[in-house]
């Protein structure tokens, strides 16, 4: 299987993608900078191997990820599998609070990579899998014991503002059959015409989206629940977010696909 890999340098995309690779598979990694593995010894194995191929680009410019495209997913070699995730370095100052800059860091960059996937009419296509978060609809937030509310509506308002954009790009093109409940993305976030960007609604046919709950840097357990409409499950370590990504996603991707799947303890 090739995997092209977009906002893997660290975190859930890098341990996802070590997993990808140490399974046999071959990873094409979007980087801005290709250097970001130069220490790591067990990635440059896989380097010096021919498993991994290093793709200098910033999905936030468009031209990029363009070329992206045709780098990773040539005609006579395409990608089976595209893993999305990208996420912001949380930054605080008094004036602002707690913010991620550009405020629309994902949603750019999910944009960028659907308007410019190379055939969307086509009947064969990747599959998608595309990380945003929990606690970001109005029923999951609910959902949230007291003591975490504060935390969701303060310290994450700003990602989850950029992850709910994402959101709302998935569900036109995937062609959701559920309808949109939630108040629309902030204009800084989604601008109008982006419908026109991204193409016809439903043109995305394999997607599942994870929707991890607060993310932690604990152990891989292997242990940990998943559903559609999953309650009081608060908290996730990445490392086992990349392990049901590697492993029982694919094992029942036909049984999860077109859902969105929270993870957590």
């Amino acid at each position: 299987m090739k995997v092209f890999a977009i906002g893997a340098s660290r975190n859930i995309g890098y341990y996802s993608a070590l997993k990808f690779l140490q399974q046999g598979h071959t990873v094409a990694f979007l980087l801005r900078k290709t250097d970001v593995f130069d220490n790591d010894d067990v990635m440059k194995a896989f380097i010096a191997s021919g498993q991994v191929q290093l793709i200098k680009g910033d999905a936030l410019v468009e031209d990029d990820m363009r070329r992206a495209w045709a780098e990773a997913s040539p005609a006579d070699a395409p990608v089976d599998l595209v893993f999305f995730s990208v996420g912001g370095n949380l930054q605080f100052t008094l004036k602002k609070g707690f913010f991620i800059h550009p405020p629309n860091l994902c949603t750019t960059a999910l944009l960028n990579t659907l308007s410019t996937y190379p055939n969307p009419s086509s009947e064969i296509q990747p599959r998608f899998v595309v990380i945003t978060s929990s606690g970001i609809t109005q029923e999951s937030h609910d959902d949230l014991p007291c003591i975490m509310k504060p935390m969701y509506s303060v310290l994450l308002k700003s990602p989850h503002e950029d992850k709910l954009g994402m959101e709302k790009l998935l569900h036109h093109s995937s062609g959701s059959s559920t309808a949109w409940t939630e108040a629309s993305p902030k204009e800084e976030i989604l601008a109008p015409g982006w419908e026109s960007k991204v193409g016809e609604t439903g043109w995305l046919k394999h997607l599942v989206i994870i929707r991890p709950s607060f993310l932690t840097d604990g152990p891989e357990t292997g242990v940990y629940q998943i559903g559609e409409d999953l309650k009081k499950r608060y908290t996730i370590s990445r490392k086992d977010v990349a392990h049901f990504i590697a492993g029982t996603l694919l094992e029942k991707w036909d049984e999860l696909e077109g859902k969105g799947v929270v993870v957590g303890y």
